[in-house]
C-alpha cells in the first residue's frame, strides 16, 4: 500500500487533486473546484489524506451548522436550545484506487476525535452528516450514526451525539 501522510488541512500549494477520482464526480470537482474557495471564505474546512509527494486520496469538509430543535430527533433536541450546535461533515469522499483499505473510516475517526476537542471548547452536541444514497447510508449507520427519522428509508439526513463519539471510535478500532 502507499505509504500515507496523517490527515491535514487541505493546502492547495501543496496537495494535488487534479487526479482524484472517487466515483461520485460532484465530489471529486467539489474537492478540485471549491474546497480552497470555501476554505478563504470560512465556510468549510477540508481534510485530506494525500501520499508523501502531495498527491490527496481522501478528504472531508466540515463546517459549523445548527439543527433547528423543533425538527430534531428526541436524543439530539432533549434539554438542547432552540438551535442546537453541530458538526457538519459535508463531504467525504475516498479515490476509488484506495477504496476498500478502510482510509474513509480512518478519516471518519479523526472528524470524531476533532468533534470531541470542540465540544470541549465550543460545544458541539452532534456530528451531522447527509447520506448520498442508499448504500452511503448503511455505510454511516454501521459506524454508529442515526437517522434523523429511522422510520423512513429514504432519509439520507444521519447524526451521532458527541456523548457517542467515544464509543463509536473504541469500536472502529476492533
Amino acid at each position: 500500500m502507499t505509504d500515507l501522510r496523517r490527515p491535514e488541512p487541505l493546502d492547495p500549494a501543496r496537495h494535488d487533486r487534479s487526479s482524484f477520482e472517487s466515483g461520485e464526480p460532484a465530489l471529486d470537482e467539489w474537492l478540485r473546484r471549491y474546497a480552497g474557495q470555501n476554505r478563504r471564505r470560512d465556510t468549510a474546512a477540508t481534510w485530506v489524506v494525500a501520499t508523501p509527494e502531495g498527491q490527496v486520496v481522501a478528504y472531508a469538509s466540515l463546517a459549523m451548522t445548527a439543527i433547528d430543535r423543533s425538527a430534531a430527533p428526541r436524543a439530539v433536541a432533549k434539554q438542547a436550545p432552540d438551535s442546537v450546535p453541530a458538526l457538519l461533515l459535508g463531504r467525504l469522499a475516498v479515490d476509488r484506487r484506495l477504496a476498500g483499505l478502510g482510509i474513509g473510516t480512518a478519516l471518519v475517526a479523526h472528524v470524531l476525535a476533532t468533534a470531541v476537542e470542540l465540544n470541549e471548547k465550543a460545544a458541539c452536541r452532534a456530528v451531522v452528516v447527509t447520506a448520498l444514497h442508499a448504500r452511503a447510508r448503511s455505510w454511516w449507520e454501521r459506524l454508529g450514526f442515526h437517522p434523523f427519522h429511522p422510520d423512513d428509508p429514504t432519509e439520507t439526513d444521519l447524526y451521532l451525539l458527541t456523548s457517542e463519539i467515544e464509543a463509536t471510535l473504541r469500536g472502529l478500532g476492533e
